[in-house]
């Protein structure tokens, strides 16, 4: 038997991490392809938002990540019978078409299907793919899709015109509250000593180099939001407006879907995943808390990865006729 024979490759690119999983499934089954799927090889490197990296690093990492998969499952790497990529950074078509072409020149797939960075999270939490995906990681990015198939985002505009509630802009919102405090032109706030011990300097303006040390230094950014989080958690008022703030935000983005997808009138499942999300159970219960303030009832289901998601729309891409 062929190698690839039943072979599917889904692939999940965020600004942090990229991740590939290999799977197989049973294509004579039709009507229930997804239930004879098997994951045999995960891989694993480093981002793909071609935005953030650039189109080289992200193929770069691709690849690796698609190695890794195929070594996990100790097989060969093979042409595959289908393969569905969400990347971030890659929503206009002219991002799509070069990613279409790396593929096609590396034999990824006899079938490809580029989408949405955010909509495998919808088919990882349905396999409809109903509701409204949220995403809030090294960025930030709503998306819905409603019975009708109208599919609708909000958000995704990257760190410098938006990324609302992301890891990146908490993080930065608590630099920024450090120096400000630091001038005396801010409250004060444990952020400022707490930003200085983990980066074991004596001075704030010891933290120009350190930010400015590399080109992409939003993921080494938004690394800092867990310490944000524990601030807050302490009472800092300082911190807790910043994550108060952050989670408005996010509830905004669903909540514009909702309204304008139709799907306000009744409950929704709403999909979260990304680090701040997944990490952060009290900060997404406030999400969701305001958004039922708004009146918007959802259904929450945490998805730790959506990589997932991508397996579902490369196994359904090749019953759709």
């Amino acid at each position: 038997m062929n190698a690839s024979h039943g072979l599917i490759l889904g692939i999940d690119g965020g600004g942090t991490k990229t991740v590939a999983w290999l799977a197989r499934c049973d294509f004579t089954n039709e009507s229930d392809v997804t239930n004879t799927m098997e994951i045999i090889g995960r891989g694993r490197s480093g981002s793909s938002n071609v935005r953030g990296v650039g189109f080289e690093t992200a193929f770069d990492h691709l690849n690796q990540a698609v190695e890794r998969a195929f070594t996990d499952a100790k097989l060969s790497q093979v042409t595959v019978e289908s393969a569905c990529l969400a990347l971030a950074g890659a929503g206009r078509d002219v991002e799509r078409k070069r990613i279409r072409t790396w593929a096609e020149q590396c034999q990824l797939a006899s079938k490809l299907t580029v989408v949405d960075d955010a909509l495998p999270v919808l088919y990882a939490a349905s396999p409809d793919g109903i509701g409204i995906a949220l995403i809030a990681g090294t960025g930030s990015l709503a998306l819905g899709q409603n019975t009708n198939g109208d599919r609708a985002r909000c958000g995704g505009w990257g760190s410098l015109l938006g990324d609302e509630g992301s890891g990146y802009q908490i993080s930065l919102a608590a630099l920024r509250a450090a120096v400000r405090a630091d001038d005396g032109r801010g409250p004060s706030t444990q952020l400022h000593e707490r930003l200085l011990d983990h980066h074991a300097i004596t001075s704030a303006s010891e933290l120009i180099p350190i930010l400015h040390a590399e080109p992409n230094n939003r993921i080494m950014i938004a690394s800092l939001a867990p310490l944000v989080f524990d601030v807050a958690g302490s009472g800092d008022p300082v911190a807790t407006q910043i994550i108060d703030q952050a989670s408005t935000d996010l509830a905004e983005m669903a909540k514009t879907l909702a309204d304008r997808l139709d799907m306000s009138t009744q409950p929704c499942s709403l999909a979260g995943t990304g680090s701040v999300l997944i990490h952060q159970p009290a900060f997404t219960q406030s999400v969701c808390d305001k958004l039922a303030e708004s009146g918007i009832k959802t259904t929450y289901h945490a998805i730790p990865e959506s990589v997932a998601g991508t397996l579902m729309i490369a196994a359904g891409s090749m019953t759709t006729h």
